[in-house]
């Protein structure tokens, strides 16, 4: 069983990096096709998160008079806008290609095609965007006058660390949703219910004891608050050395056993498609 295993993961990393080139392609096609059409094409892409930042702004700030006082030299919206975009891609990620493979049926039918690329190109498709609105973040901030810092870099592990996690949901959930429609609903629940259990319109020091280890347990809150260690508090991610070894563990986890549940089930998508 385990050399089964074993091989299954081997299988899988193989199909991954001989159809490198196919999925960058297909993650292209798939950013043109969702705003293709559209007068303001991928301009909607960045309006979308962009427009929900200033909704929680805007609840937070003017309707429950909360949030006033900022966090140090940063006012509460620059506060907001780095945890809601670390939030956007995660969520568009549970959402969207947590059902790829049945939102690409066609593909799956096909006679010979790698379908582990599936749910890679969609959450790659994702991020081309999230790249680019952090890209925007680092001009709004430097246009506010606040000056680059060291912790500004390592914003490119956290958001490669937000990728793999995207990619085994992606790759986990996709597996799952080609047999349950059911569950693309119980998803968008969850997806619900997280973002109320992660800092992402709260602060994580407001929270202490043992809930604040319980919700540690949750590996979007290490993500969110890693994105607000680069540019809000100025933390690195090793001064945290025990949540960021647990994140890792789980993802190291999570990942095993989206491999085998993807070894599993992705030999009957195209009967059950």
């Amino acid at each position: 069983m385990i050399a089964d295993y074993i091989k299954t993961v081997r299988e899988l990393a193989r199909q991954t990096w001989d159809n490198r080139a196919v999925t960058w392609e297909l993650a292209r096609r798939d950013l043109h096709k969702k705003y293709k059409g559209a007068a303001l094409g991928v301009f909607w892409a960045a309006a979308h998160p962009i427009t929900y930042v200033l909704i929680y702004w805007f609840a937070v700030v003017v309707g429950l008079r909360g949030g006033r006082s900022g966090f140090g030299d940063f006012p509460f919206i620059l506060w907001l806008i780095p945890g809601m975009f670390a939030w956007r891609v995660i969520s568009d990620t549970l959402s969207a290609a947590g059902k790829s493979v049945r939102s690409n049926s066609r593909l799956v039918t096909r006679l010979v095609f790698p379908t582990i690329t599936i749910p890679q190109f969609s959450v790659i498709s994702l991020f081309l965007v999230h790249i680019c609105l952090m890209a925007g973040v680092f001009v709004l901030f430097l246009v506010l006058g606040h000056s680059p810092t060291w912790y500004w870099l390592q914003l490119l592990y956290f958001m490669l660390a937000s990728f793999l996690f995207c990619t085994i949901a992606a790759t986990f959930l996709s597996a799952l949703t080609v047999y349950s429609r059911d569950l693309v609903q119980f998803v968008r629940t969850i997806t619900r219910a997280l973002f109320w259990f992660s800092p992402i319109i709260w602060p994580m020091s407001n929270i202490e004891g043992v809930l604040s280890k319980l919700l540690k347990l949750n590996p979007i809150a290490y993500l969110v608050e890693g994105y607000r260690w680069c540019f809000i508090f100025g933390k690195w991610f090793w001064e945290a050395p025990g949540w960021t070894l647990y994140f890792w563990s789980f993802l190291f986890v999570f990942g095993m056993i989206t491999a085998f549940v993807w070894g599993k089930m992705s030999r009957n998508f195209a009967d059950v498609l």
